[in-house]
């Protein structure tokens, strides 16, 4: 299991006590992965990172060799922001420069001690007493402070970015990379002097996939990002469709972006004559109305044009355990989505760590940062409670989607170790080379246990303020007795759905079905069968995002068919009497193979 923090996001903005600015002189820039559209989203209470007690933190950026930016410069100044938690540091903090990932800070090649009296929540500007020449190395640079008690003086926020993290804690082993955990990057800027900074330099990012109903247009969300020393107020761009020829250049105002700063901007793209998908390529021609020197001034995204939209059905992952102390925030916020929206959202709790772990969603937990966290489709990590998780559906409903996708489950035999999914997956354009797949698990609800591992832990005891949470308020700082809902119990091919699942030729609103047929008889984890209900995600194996879902309880097979057999053969063709092969048992007397060689009579009510 991954070493993991408490980090509990907002999106409030919060105005700290700034310490005095250290503003850049003609030779010079505040550089860093963080940037300044990060520090105005900065929650200086909610966006820390720390340990649960008192503890030696270190954090730190790196600076790759030859860095274009910081290679040839000097650095004068850190510019580190800190939590509200400043109140719980102990002692003198230090900023340090190093070569290596320092064993121990005390060997770093650059160290200098800052007076604790002289920094405060917030933005903090420390001029170093002696500049540091990076000469082109790879260096590290850090803070490292001491707390006497549980805090969260560290801040981060915004999307991960590689080198733009690294965390100790002095009962750990070593450092450890936050890149992909979802904490963000490090609030920390340094002061460069002397190098070349290059100007009207921006850069685009691919912009993913974007569905528009034909004869409409598109409001595509495209974010572009300063990369150089001046302040970018307008770019010039143009936009090429299947690698054709470029349309007119088109220009827009952007505000006042400083550099690493970033602005999404809407551009319109009409919708293709035929329902169809298209690669468009927007490139940034000019930067303040002169060349673009970016080295990448494009960046590309996919136009899915469709005959109408597809009604969607949201799915929320939510990743959680019982060791973890802030998870009762999550549950909290699935209850809230299930009683808001009921079936119109497919909830799955996948835990990790706990009695309720499965193997089956290992693909997907490898990448969790952070416990507890949840995902919306596979395209927005999000912290699961309950105020922000149902506005995010809410949002998800309404949007359009390529794919619809039905589904009804069937018990396999008398003895219900066999479950029989069948599936109806219709899109609304066409693609030769279509890249989907259709992912099955199964969800349980009202799951209980006894002894420690069940026992919730609760960090919210004795706390107040939001009414949802009053009853983890008034309990204890661990729960017993609690019924777990929406449990991932078993999950097949999660990453990218089973192979073959969906025909890579598809045709607009020309339904495809599968069927997909499980044996759970090793399945020591489920409960109470009448309380499990299947879930179909159709997958976009090119994103990796959930294109639209279905849920259906399990029917009783036994109802309807008479002298089935009770162990785990599946059934692989089925003939009626006159020798028509059918797709599943007819009323009546069927003649059907089995996956063991046998052949069998049944017959159905």
């Amino acid at each position: 299991m991954k070493k993991t923090f408490t980090l509990i996001l907002a999106l409030t903005m919060a105005i700290g006590t700034f310490a005095q600015k250290i503003e850049p002189s003609d030779t010079q820039m505040w550089w860093g992965y963080y940037s300044e559209s990060d520090a105005q989203k900065l929650d200086l209470v909610n966006d820390g990172l720390g340990m649960s007690s008192a503890a030696t933190l270190d954090a730190s950026i790196y600076i790759p060799k030859n860095h274009p930016f910081a290679g040839g410069s000097t650095i004068n100044a850190v510019r580190v922001w800190l939590s509200a938690d400043i109140t719980k540091v102990t002692g003198n903090v230090k900023v340090w420069i190093s070569k290596t990932q320092p064993t121990d800070v005390s060997k770093a090649n650059y160290i200098q001690s800052v007076a604790l009296s002289t920094l405060s929540k917030g933005q903090n500007d420390i001029a170093l007493t002696t500049p540091f020449a990076v000469n082109n190395d790879g260096i590290y640079v850090g803070v490292t402070l001491t707390t006497n008690q549980r805090a969260y003086p560290f801040l981060c926020n915004g999307d991960d970015v590689p080198n733009s993290f690294y965390f100790r804690y002095s009962t750990t082993d070593g450092w450890i990379d936050l890149y992909g955990y979802g904490y963000g990057k490090l609030a920390l800027q340094v002061l460069l002097d002397g190098g070349d900074f290059p100007s009207h330099c921006a850069t685009v990012e691919d912009f993913g996939q974007t569905i528009v109903v034909k004869g409409q247009d598109a409001t595509v969300p495209v974010r572009i990002t300063n990369g150089g020393k001046e302040a970018v107020t307008s770019i010039s761009y143009t936009i090429t469709t299947d690698d054709g020829t470029p349309s007119s250049e088109t220009t827009l105002s952007v505000g006042s972006l400083a550099y690493s700063g970033t602005y999404t901007a809407s551009l319109s793209m009409p919708s293709c004559s035929e329902a169809r998908k298209e690669v468009k390529t927007v490139t940034i021609t000019k930067v303040n109305g002169v060349p673009n020197t970016a080295a990448n001034p494009s960046a590309k995204g996919n136009l899915i044009t469709i005959t109408q939209p597809a009604a969607a059905t949201p799915v929320v992952e939510e990743f959680t355990g019982t060791w973890c102390g802030y998870c009762p925030y999550g549950t909290v916020g699935m209850q809230k989505a299930h009683d808001t929206f009921g079936d119109r959202v497919v909830l799955i709790a996948a835990h990790n760590g706990d009695p309720m772990t499965i193997d089956g969603y290992n693909p997907i937990m490898q990448s969790v940062g952070s416990f507890p966290s949840a995902n919306l489709n596979r395209e927005v990590d999000f912290y699961p409670s309950s105020g922000t998780i149902v506005g995010l559906i809410q949002n998800a409903l309404n949007r359009a989607t390529q794919g619809s996708i039905k589904l009804t489950a069937m018990w396999g035999n008398i003895g219900k170790s066999l479950v029989c999914f069948d599936t109806e997956t219709t899109f609304v354009y066409d693609d030769n080379d279509g890249k989907y797949g259709i992912a099955f698990v199964l969800v349980e609800d009202g799951m209980t246990g006894t002894g420690s591992k069940w026992a919730q832990s609760n960090y919210l005891s004795g706390g107040s303020g939001d009414a949802d949470m009053s009853f983890w308020y008034r309990s204890g700082s661990s729960v017993t007795g609690i019924e777990f809902n929406h449990v991932a119990v078993a999950a097949w091919d999660i990453l990218n759905g089973v192979k073959n699942s969906v025909s890579p030729t598809i045709v607009a609103d020309e339904p495809q079905t599968f069927s997909y047929k499980a044996g759970i008889s090793g399945n020591s984890l489920i409960q109470d069968k009448t309380k499990l209900k299947a879930v179909a995600l159709l997958i976009d194996q090119v994103s990796g995002t959930i294109v639209n879902a279905a849920q259906a309880t399990i029917q009783d097979y036994s109802s309807g068919v008479e002298a089935l057999p009770t162990d785990d053969a599946i059934i692989v063709s089925c003939y009626a009497l006159d020798g028509r092969e059918v797709a599943e048992p007819q009323k009546g007397l069927n003649i059907v193979k089995m996956s063991d060689g046998t052949t069998r009579k049944v017959f159905v009510k």
